[in-house]
C-alpha cells in the first residue's frame, strides 16, 4: 500500500475538445506540494479562480461529474480523476482555459500514457486513506450501490440495459484497484445509444461527441469501425467512471463497492453521504524497508522518484 503522497514529476500540457460543450480546451498539469489536493484553475476567467476537488462542490451530475462553487465550475473530471487515483497522485494543479476537460479518446488511456511518460514524484508527507467505518447503501429506483468496510478498494460492478444489442444488456466486472488492473480498464471508452444522441444535443450535451471519442450503440451493434477494445468495455468504462467519482472524496477510499446500474449521480450520492456523515476514519500505513518498497506498484516500474 502506498505510504507517501505523490505528485507528477514535471509539468505536462495537452489539448482537445470538451465532450459536452464541444469547445477546444488546453490543459496544463503542474506538480503541487503535499496536502494541496487536486485543484482546478480556470485561466480563462478573470483572476484565474480555482476550485479544489471535494464532494462539497459536486453539481450537475447528468452524464458527467462536475464541480461548482457558484463562481467557478469545471466539468467532466471523472476520467482524469480515475487516472490520478490509479497512479496515487494526491496533489496537482490543473490549469484549463475552458469549463470542460477534453474528452480525448473517451477513455483514461491518454492520461495513463502521459503519466507514465512524465513520471510521478513521491513527497515527504504521509498519505491518508479513508477507511469506511460501516455499510452504506444508496439507491434510486432500480439502481443501487452498497459500500462495505474493506482493507483495499474492490468494485463489483454490474450493468444492465434493456436493449437489443446483446453485449450491453448485461455485463459484470469484479475489479481490485491497482495501477496494473487500471491499465486494462483505462482503455474502455464512454458510450451512448444512437437513439439518445439528438436528445442529448437538444439538452446542450454531447456537442463534442463523435465516433472518435465515444462508442455509439444502435439496435444492431456498435457504429465504430474499429469495434470494441475490450470484450467487457461497457462495464469496464462504468467501473472507470466509478473509480474517478470515488476519488472526489479527497482521499483514496478503502471499501468494497457493489454497484448495480450505477451512474454519476448515484456515485455522487454515495460520495456525498460518506463525506457529509464522516463515515470513514483517516488512516496511514507504516513505512516499509527498502526491499519491501521495491515491490510498490509504481517503483517497480521504475518511474517513481523520491522527494
Amino acid at each position: 500500500m502506498q505510504v507517501y503522497q505523490r505528485t507528477l514529476s514535471q509539468e505536462v500540457e495537452f489539448s482537445g475538445i470538451g465532450l459536452h460543450t464541444g469547445k477546444k480546451v488546453s490543459v496544463r498539469l503542474v506538480p503541487a506540494p503535499a496536502d494541496t489536493g487536486i485543484v482546478f484553475i480556470r485561466t480563462d476567467l478573470k483572476g484565474a479562480p480555482s476550485i479544489k476537488v471535494s464532494p462539497h462542490y459536486l453539481s450537475r451530475l447528468f452524464y458527467a461529474t462536475n464541480l461548482s462553487d457558484g463562481t467557478v465550475s469545471v466539468q467532466t473530471i471523472e476520467h482524469l480523476m480515475a487516472a490520478l487515483s490509479a497512479f496515487g497522485i494526491d496533489n496537482l494543479f490543473v490549469y484549463l482555459d475552458s469549463e470542460e476537460l477534453p474528452i480525448l479518446d473517451g477513455s483514461s488511456a491518454p492520461y495513463v500514457y502521459l503519466f507514465e511518460e512524465v513520471g510521478v514524484r513521491e513527497l515527504s508527507r504521509k498519505r491518508k486513506y479513508a477507511l469506511l467505518k460501516k455499510e452504506v447503501v444508496v439507491e434510486f429506483e432500480d439502481k443501487r450501490i452498497v459500500a462495505e468496510p474493506h482493507h483495499t478498494l474492490v468494485v463489483d460492478n454490474t450493468i444492465s440495459f434493456d436493449h437489443p444489442y446483446k453485449k450491453v444488456r448485461f455485463q459484470r466486472l469484479v475489479y481490485t484497484h491497482s495501477l496494473k488492473n487500471f491499465r486494462e480498464i483505462s482503455k474502455a471508452r464512454t458510450f451512448c445509444f444512437y437513439q439518445e444522441v439528438e436528445a442529448l444535443r437538444a439538452a446542450g450535451l454531447a456537442r463534442g461527441g463523435s465516433l472518435e471519442n465515444a462508442i455509439v450503440v444502435d439496435d444492431c451493434g456498435i457504429l465504430n469501425e474499429g469495434g470494441l477494445r475490450l470484450e467487457n468495455e461497457f462495464v469496464a468504462h462504468k467501473t472507470l467512471d466509478l473509480i474517478g467519482d470515488l476519488y472526489v472524496l479527497g482521499y483514496p477510499l478503502l471499501a468494497k463497492i457493489t454497484a448495480y446500474k450505477t451512474g454519476h449521480a448515484l456515485n455522487a450520492s454515495l460520495v456525498k453521504r460518506i463525506y457529509s456523515e464522516k463515515l470513514y476514519d483517516l488512516v496511514e500505513f507504516p513505512e516499509r524497508n527498502r526491499e519491501e518498497r521495491g515491490l510498490d506498484f509504481l517503483t517497480d516500474e521504475g518511474f517513481c522518484e523520491t522527494d
